[in-house]
């Protein structure tokens, strides 16, 4: 049986780690990566296709620093840049545009939510008509 003192510790424990709020799974402030899982590829007046993460030129791993507002791919390639970095409902929102290649319209607008307590993500990128959705994970480096 339980004394009162022992009662009274575990009590003062759990409310320690009700105050501290929800655990982050990932720390933000310092670069971070994210693996691409699943894709799928959507087009205007069909029905949403899953594919590999090159067949639609998404990203299969995601090097993001929200201090520097920027989403490195490729070690050399230069970095897309962050436009809007939001905090809602315990997820990470991160949001940019790309413009595509002059000769054809390619560009796109894209999102990027993080759940802080997973590190689980979703993705969107906004074609001419059509879209390509990603769920993947994020972990520290």
């Amino acid at each position: 049986m339980m004394k009162a003192t022992d009662k009274f510790v575990c009590l003062a424990g759990v409310l320690t780690l009700l105050a501290a709020g929800p655990a982050h799974a990932i720390d933000t402030s310092t670069p971070f990566l994210c693996a691409t899982i699943q894709v799928h590829e959507c087009i205007d007046g069909s029905a949403c296709e899953s594919v590999l993460p090159e067949d639609v030129n998404a990203p299969t791993f995601m090097r993001i620093d929200v201090k520097a507002k920027e989403i490195r791919v490729l070690r050399n390639a230069p970095p897309t840049k962050i436009r809007s970095i939001e905090t809602i409902e315990n997820r990470l929102v991160l949001q940019g545009a790309e413009d595509g290649n002059p000769r054809q319209p390619d560009g796109a607008g894209w999102t990027l939510s993080i759940e802080n307590d997973s590190g689980r993500f979703v993705a969107t990128a906004t074609l001419l008509q059509g879209a390509v959705v990603m769920f993947g994970a994020c972990t520290e480096l």
